[in-house]
């Protein structure tokens, strides 16, 4: 099922990766804040009004007894204007994050009734005194056209004695169905009520059709906004925000956090069966990782990594069990296949307190038989012992320090704290061992004269924080296109070992194919520091034939 969605998986990881992490976490957070800033920030005027009644207020006409009504014709045509009217109650408040002056008004709150009429009108439960002020501006029109003011208006106290006239059965003029609110000052959070008291069109007597709501409204703020509160809106700041975030987070979980889908490359070919793959500790954990892919994208295959160096890898070859190394190795061992993985670059590196950049051979073979046993022989200054960092017998890092740059054996175990002669021997220099080339640049980075060597990236963490210096080797240093011509001694080629040429149809087979052709191999050695010898199309990088 998770192959379905491989394209979804590998297209958000690929958009994560181009736009990185951070960045779209500081999208998804700014806008989670922004409607709060909005509110609280810009402070954004709006104003929010919502329908809490509208109904009819007469009593039922069948009810009423035949007759005069005690001789108050004026009673019944009463009665039946009260079943013609109805009652709305609008709840106004500022939802907005600042107060609302008169000025902030470029066009007044009205609410148009259309066809019912406005019989009265008044303003109720202020939630502060000074919106009483808003009963005294109500004006009262006939409908008008959106973005034309009324041609006509009248006030309260007007509106209310022609309803005293229509009471006593008189022509009172014109009829209105619009209430409108003269601008008015509003603080945050404040609220009040409109009631309108509306009678429906009609003689008395005749049929009654009962109609709610209002026809339109107007009303516009400066900087701000005026909502209907019944009304649903379904693109709002809070929801768009809240969606453009859900959406990013969505892609931040796909592309960084949710498991990626393990699928084989178009070439990679998955065969069953059990192996394990020992050697060198500076290769290893890129190997592991490898590894991990191809089990991953092939769960048929069981791939086990074991780091316990190179000498003793190769001596474990058989069937079932593979081996990568620094460099050849001088093996006795029959029917033994090599096939060439990466370049690996060494660097000799020293704890920055050394207080050199680079050494000769010459100078380096005289600190490793004794020659040089403290930095003021090699650059004056102050004393500091000369404390060597080693590997031990199985190491390939030290078989190829020992060859391609000593040309002679590192000497013998002399120190186990490597800052002084603590095992009870005489010699002529400290030097102690540890068991991988991680161990070796912690070592050599919290101990004030070490030196020592390492692959360059198991180094470049160190380097970054200054503890310590990478040196340069008779003014040389590595450089791919001029490896070979510039003379840098301290590189190799990692090398991958298999009990005869392994068929393309057994585990080993596959593996090696995969470590060939893979594009996600070739960029995971790359991202790791080494140079893939497979090139393009087959070739393979010259550079690691000479070695």
């Amino acid at each position: 099922m998770l192959e379905l969605f491989a394209p979804v998986f590998h297209a958000a990881q690929g958009l994560v990766t181009y736009l990185g992490a951070n960045p779209i976490l500081l999208a998804i957070l700014t806008l989670l804040a922004a409607p709060y800033v909005d509110k609280f920030l810009i402070r954004r005027k709006g104003v929010t009004y919502w329908t809490i009644n509208d109904a009819r207020v007469g009593v039922i006409p069948e009810t009423l007894p035949e007759g005069n009504l005690g001789g108050a014709e004026g009673l019944r045509r009463f009665v039946r204007m009260l079943e013609r009217m109805s009652k709305v109650d609008l709840r106004v408040r500022n939802t907005g994050g600042s107060e609302i002056r008169l000025g902030d008004w470029i066009e007044a709150l009205e609410f148009d009734f259309s066809p019912r009429v406005v019989w009265n009108a008044r303003v109720s439960k202020p939630s502060d005194d000074r919106l009483r002020d808003v009963e005294r501006g109500l004006r009262f029109a006939s409908p008008r056209e959106p973005g034309h003011p009324p041609d006509l208006d009248i006030s309260l106290d007007e509106l209310r004695r022609r309803m005293v006239t229509r009471l006593v059965g008189a022509n009172a003029g014109p009829h209105y169905s619009a209430v409108r609110l003269s601008p008015f000052s509003i603080g945050r959070r404040q609220q009040f009520t409109l009631s309108v008291v509306l009678i429906e069109p009609g003689e008395d007597g005749g049929p009654i059709k009962f109609t709610t709501g209002f026809t339109q409204n107007f009303g516009a703020l400066r900087d701000g906004v005026v909502r209907d509160g019944g009304r649903p809106h379904p693109i709002t700041l809070r929801r768009a925000t809240g969606v453009l975030a859900a959406g990013l987070t969505a892609l931040l979980v796909l592309g960084s956090v949710a498991p990626q889908p393990k699928l084989p490359e178009p070439n990679t070919a998955c065969r069953p069966g059990q192996l394990t793959v020992e050697g060198s500790t500076v290769f290893m954990p890129t190997m592991k990782i490898i590894a991990d892919q191809y089990a991953g994208a092939c769960p048929e295959a069981k791939i086990a990594t074991v780091p316990n160096g190179s000498v003793n890898g190769v001596r474990d070859v058989s069937n079932d069990h593979v081996a990568v190394t620094d460099g050849k190795q001088n093996t006795t061992q029959p029917g033994l296949h090599a096939e060439a993985l990466a370049v690996v670059v060494y660097d000799v590196v020293v704890n920055s307190s050394a207080g050199v950049n680079g050494l000769t051979t010459a100078q380096l073979q005289g600190i490793y038989n004794g020659t040089y046993r403290d930095w003021n022989q090699l650059r004056g200054g102050a004393s500091l012992p000369i404390r060597i960092v080693g590997r031990d017998y199985g190491s390939g890092s030290r078989e190829l320090f020992e060859q391609s740059v000593l040309h002679v054996g590192e000497p013998g175990l002399t120190s186990n704290g490597c800052l002084t002669l603590d095992r009870g021997v005489q010699a002529s220099v400290i030097r102690c061992e540890r068991d991988n080339n991680a161990q070796e640049i912690q070592t050599i980075s919290q101990t004030p004269g070490a030196i020592g060597y390492s692959d360059a990236p198991s180094a470049a963490s160190a380097r970054k924080s200054n503890a310590v210096t990478a040196l340069t080797i008779d003014n040389k240093a590595f450089d791919i296109n001029t490896a070979v011509e510039s003379g840098y001694p301290f590189w190799t080629v990692e090398y991958f070992y298999s009990l005869g040429e392994p068929a393309s149809n057994t585990l080993v087979g596959a593996l090696v194919d995969y470590l060939r052709i893979s594009d996600s191999v070739h960029a995971r050695l790359a991202e790791a520091g080494y140079v893939p010898c497979a090139r393009q199309a087959g070739a393979m990088l010259d550079l690691c034939n000479r070695r």
